[in-house]
């Protein structure tokens, strides 16, 4: 597609201040959910095969994260012209096809996989504010919901397979655990890197990320499959006991009683601060 023609298609609405999306997705806290949904995105057999034919995942896997992440918030926090970093988002995507790990043929911009890539990321906020904040009402589910489906539409991939309501992304959601997800060697891949962390990350200096990198790896592991579904914990091995739902729950409620207490510039990433800054709205106050 054309720059042209991405210039040209309509600028769709995308939530914006006064959204839950505008309030929650810029926390950094979503830092801890970056695993789960990378995970539950490498064990679909076609993005998986994706990232694996088409991406510099295996030598660089916290760099290709960290350079989506941003870019993924700006549908957000770019308001009001998200759709045009959601078309940009997209048109990344149109050369990524070939055959899965099963012979299938895959296409990044089949609805398919490219709704199953959001669901991950919604799943992700989702679980940000209902784990590590507060228990979210049925109403403020539905709504965090339909405001999704708006992201969603911006890329301007197909809606076909797009469930209409919280309820029936739920069914989805489980259906596809259960069901349609496997062990890609992208997903192996990713579970080899948690546990055994590359060695460097953008983020720490490298000094003190050697001190850190290999001490930190269990726990953080530990944090990220307390959060996956459990037919995806099972499929890859990893048990879970009530001592640790219990441990994890009472971590849970560290992060939520403390949080209020960091400063507020620290608490959201560039990119939201940026939002917030141009719109002069925003929890920065």
């Amino acid at each position: 597609m054309t720059a042209e023609a991405t210039r040209a298609e309509p600028e769709l609405e995308v939530p914006g201040p006064g959204t839950l999306h505008w309030r929650y997705a810029g926390e950094v806290r979503g830092y801890l959910l970056l695993v789960k949904a990378g995970l539950l995105q490498l064990m679909h057999p076609g993005l998986g095969a994706g990232v694996e034919q088409h991406s510099d995942f295996f030598t660089e896997p916290w760099e290709r994260v960290l350079r989506s992440v941003p870019e993924i918030q700006g549908v957000t926090f770019d308001w009001p012209h998200g759709g045009r970093t959601a078309r940009k988002i997209r048109d990344y995507h149109t050369h990524i096809k070939g055959l899965d790990g099963q012979g299938r043929r895959y296409h990044a911009l089949d609805p398919d996989v490219y709704f199953w890539a959001h669901a991950t990321i919604f799943d992700a906020l989702f679980q940000l504010i209902e784990l590590f904040d507060h228990p979210m009402s049925e109403a403020d589910k539905e709504q965090l919901y339909a405001e999704s489906r708006q992201v969603y539409r911006a890329y301007g991939v197909s809606d076909r397979v797009v469930p209409p309501d919280w309820a029936s992304f739920q069914v989805y959601f489980d259906r596809m655990c259960r069901e349609e997800l496997v062990i890609t060697p992208s997903a192996r891949g990713l579970i080899e890197f948690a546990k055994e962390p590359p060695v460097s990350f953008p983020l720490v200096p490298a000094p003190l990320y050697r001190l850190l990198r290999r001490p930190s790896a269990k726990p953080l592991w530990w944090l990220s499959v307390g959060t996956l579904p459990e037919p995806v914990r099972q499929q890859i091995g990893e048990r879970w006991t009530a001592r640790d739902e219990r441990r994890h729950r009472r971590f849970r409620r560290a992060v939520s009683t403390v949080w209020p207490l960091v400063p507020a510039r620290l608490r959201y990433t560039e990119r939201a601060r940026r939002g917030y800054a141009r719109t002069g709205i925003g929890p920065l106050g």
